[in-house]
């Protein structure tokens, strides 16, 4: 492939056809040229024939009058003689100017014309001289002309000597006949120079001819096979770009519909059209683009197609298209005004929107259920400090009373006083705002613990299925709140099948959780708990309401409705995610992704046997914002022997311990307080005193810090509200003795 050819293949479109144009211009005007060139030649070639005949009339009148002029001896033979004999020599004149490399263009104007030639010819035949003598016959044309101008040249000089023999005083009638007899010869020499000469230029004549013909008959089919080439490439690339325009509307992921302006039948359709609506595309297309709507859109369809032939681009604009099954599908609509081919046409673009509306419903529900979240657990927060309250006012009442009535009623409290304390734990870990004291695990062995507690499921129907992983699943959760979660689930499950059916529970490794936008951001891969029951299934509505805390589809005394919304705010909180399948009547499957870390699994620890002992002569520093549990919290420490100093905020703790003149052992102190914070305060006084024993109280925590502190700090213990006093006795006295054998 030459190099030529190689660049031109490699132009664009475009620029190819600026390329065969200029060429196919070029052979145009080479061709108008050639036929101007052909037409001039054939002119001159016909100027010189011509020519050639008046040479030749010339040279034989001048013989015919120069032999009368010998026999008469009158002047008016010699001088017509003279005049004949000017034909030829112009002729000569012109030939030997000609002949220079430079000729005077006026000389031969001038001597062609005396030789009786036309003066329009003149040009076409100094050309056709000049550009041609060296051709075979041209060039043997010229050589007899010169022959014929030498013999021209004899006669002018018999001319002479008979002239000057008949004006002499006694002319000499043998010297006259002599030299009559000598033109007479020299006649008969110039008629075959003629026919030689006639002969040549008529051979070269129609050599040009053919030659002109050839060239012309090759430019013509040269132009003819360049227009057919042309109009067989632009036919090409017609195709071309229209099977290209075809595939880029096939291949679109959106349904794009071609509609005749005037009657609002779909002309074309694409192949996204078939698939979206569920019917060939031969149905599509001749049927109103009005029935393929939604009727409830009708008039909202009808202003679009006002606008679009108006001359207004119809954009993001939302209808819904009527698929073959009866759905309705919801599309979002481009559509403009076009021409095409002298016809108007609407070309719209319809644009399948299910997925954004179920992700912008999902984000919707997602934001209300943070609002919810945040509203129970700030709710649940002050719940858990008046109950605080309560349990304390109960411990005082058990402390200070021997009244079996009293007692009873007490205890009685006391009960209902867990038992809330119960709800609001579970609120807690729906608004994600309880502390998770987190463990690195294998989430296949907490499966194998968790088994025997779902051994106890309460019916005995149901047949559990488990298949854990073969490969390790190491996740970092709160191993409590996790078997919550699975039972949870699997309490809901059992609910769903009251006659009896199959649980199965299986654990996978898997790249990412469908739902991944709902997951913070982690390149690391996910453990999945899947559980699958066979159960009555759940329609759309109430999976969309299944998280929300006190939804519940169990009558009235059967159910709390926080089950699924704990188990929903406890996965959210380790990072994971939490999705629902279900189909009425086909069961339901709960899945639970939760990300896998590259850790070694954490020791699991042994639960801590309290010391009886909880007294102690040790100074406390409590700091607490409600004054009514900070008020029976020391009244609680000083009878069990310790030094409380009382504080109603952080700043306040921080000042009274800068200007305490004794040693502070112990810090009591809320998580969330206004001005200075329970985490600042505590940094703050280990910062001043690193043996310090911190004790953090806390109904919820806001953030991370927390749990990230709780675990990696030493002297740190952390306390959930509500709690009985003797429980915050237990924790100062284990962290004192910590402390001293640390120590």
């Amino acid at each position: 492939m030459s190099v030529a050819h190689k660049l031109f293949l490699d132009l664009p479109v475009q620029k190819k056809l600026v390329v065969i144009l200029w060429l196919f211009l070029v052979v145009v005007i080479g061709l108008l040229g050639l036929s101007y060139m052909t037409i001039e030649n054939l002119s001159a070639a016909r100027a010189y024939v011509g020519g050639e005949g008046l040479w030749s009339k010339a040279q034989k009148q001048a013989i015919h009058d120069l032999l009368c002029y010998s026999i008469s001896h009158s002047e008016r033979d010699f001088e017509a003689y003279q005049e004949a004999l000017l034909v030829p020599l112009g002729d000569k004149q012109a030939r030997l100017e000609l002949e220079k490399p430079v000729p005077d263009m006026s000389v031969v104007r001038r001597v062609l014309t005396q030789g009786r030639n036309n003066p329009e010819d003149v040009k076409g035949m100094a050309a056709m001289f000049r550009h041609c003598r060296h051709l075979n016959h041209m060039s043997e044309a010229i050589s007899i002309w010169s022959q014929g101008d030498a013999l021209i040249e004899q006669l002018q000089r018999l001319g002479g000597d008979l002239h000057r023999e008949i004006s002499s005083e006694r002319p000499n009638a043998l010297r006259i006949a002599e030299i009559a007899r000598q033109v007479d010869v020299l006649g008969d020499q110039l008629t075959p120079l003629e026919d030689r000469f006639s002969y040549a230029l008529g051979a070269g004549a129609r050599q040009a001819k053919s030659l002109f013909l050839l060239v012309t008959f090759s430019a013509t089919a040269i132009s003819l096979i360049g227009g057919l080439l042309f109009t067989a490439f632009i036919l090409r690339h017609m195709r071309q770009t229209e099977q290209r325009y075809k595939h880029l509307i096939d291949t679109a992921n959106d349904a794009i519909l071609v509609i005749d302006a005037e009657t609002g039948i779909v002309l074309e359709a694409n192949a996204r059209s078939s698939a979206f609506l569920g019917r060939p595309t031969r149905e599509i297309v001749g049927t109103r683009a009005e029935s393929i709507i939604l009727e409830s859109d009708h008039e909202a369809y009808r202003g679009m197609w006002k606008a679009a032939l108006g001359g207004t681009a119809v954009a993001g604009r939302e209808l819904h298209l009527i698929h073959s099954d009866g759905s309705a599908l919801a599309v979002e609509v481009n559509a403009s005004l076009t021409e095409f081919e002298g016809r108007k046409i609407v070309q719209g673009i319809f644009r399948d929107i299910r997925e954004r509306k179920r992700l912008e419903e999902e984000v919707r529900q997602t934001q209300k259920m943070e609002v919810v979240g945040r509203l129970v657990g700030g709710i649940a927060h002050d719940f858990n400090n008046l109950l605080m309250v309560i349990l304390t006012q109960i411990a005082k009442v058990h402390s200070l009373s021997s009244q079996p009535q009293i007692l009873e009623h007490a205890e009685t409290v006391r009960i209902a006083a867990e038992k809330a304390a119960s709800l609001t734990k579970q609120l807690l870990a729906f608004g994600r705002r309880q502390v998770l004291v987190l463990q690195v695990l294998d989430l296949n062995e907490l499966l194998g613990e968790v088994n025997e507690m779902l051994s106890t499921l309460p019916t005995e129907q149901v047949q559990l299925m488990m298949a854990p992983s073969s490969q390790l699943l190491h996740v970092k959760v709160d191993p409590g709140k996790i078997e919550q979660v699975i039972m949870n689930l699997a309490v809901n499950a059992c609910d769903a099948m009251p006659s009896g059916g199959v649980l199965k529970i299986r654990t996978a490794q898997v790249s990412r959780p469908p739902s991944e936008a709902s997951v913070t951001n982690h390149s690391a891969p996910f453990a999945m708990v899947e559980m699958t029951d066979t159960g009555c299934g759940m329609d759309a509505d109430t999976k969309a309401h299944l998280f929300e805390p006190f939804f519940t589809t169990k009558p009235i005394g059967k159910g709390t409705g926080l089950g699924l919304s704990t188990a929903y705010g406890i996965v959210k909180q380790s990072g994971g995610t939490i999705e629902v399948d279900s189909v009425p009547g086909e069961g339901t499957t709960f899945r639970v992704y939760l990300p896998i870390v590259e850790q070694p699994v954490s020791p699991r620890k042994a639960p801590k046997v309290s010391s009886p002992a909880t007294t102690g002569s040790e100074t406390v520093l409590l700091a607490e914002d409600q004054s009514s549990i900070r008020t029976v919290l020391r009244e609680f420490l000083e009878s069990e022997g310790y030094k409380v100093l009382e504080a109603q905020n952080g700043n306040e703790a921080l000042e009274i311990a800068k200007h305490y003149t004794g040693s502070i052992d112990v810090l009591v102190t809320d998580v969330i307080m206004p001005q200075l914070r329970g985490i600042e305060l505590a940094t703050r006084l280990t910062e001043i005193d690193p043996g310090i024993c911190v004790i953090l109280m806390s109904g919820y925590s806001e953030d991370a810090l927390v749990e990230n502190r709780l675990l990696s700090e030493r002297n740190m213990t952390l306390i959930q509200k509500p709690f009985d006093p003797e429980e915050l006795a237990l924790k100062i006295r284990a962290s004192l003795n910590a402390r001293n054998c640390s120590a």
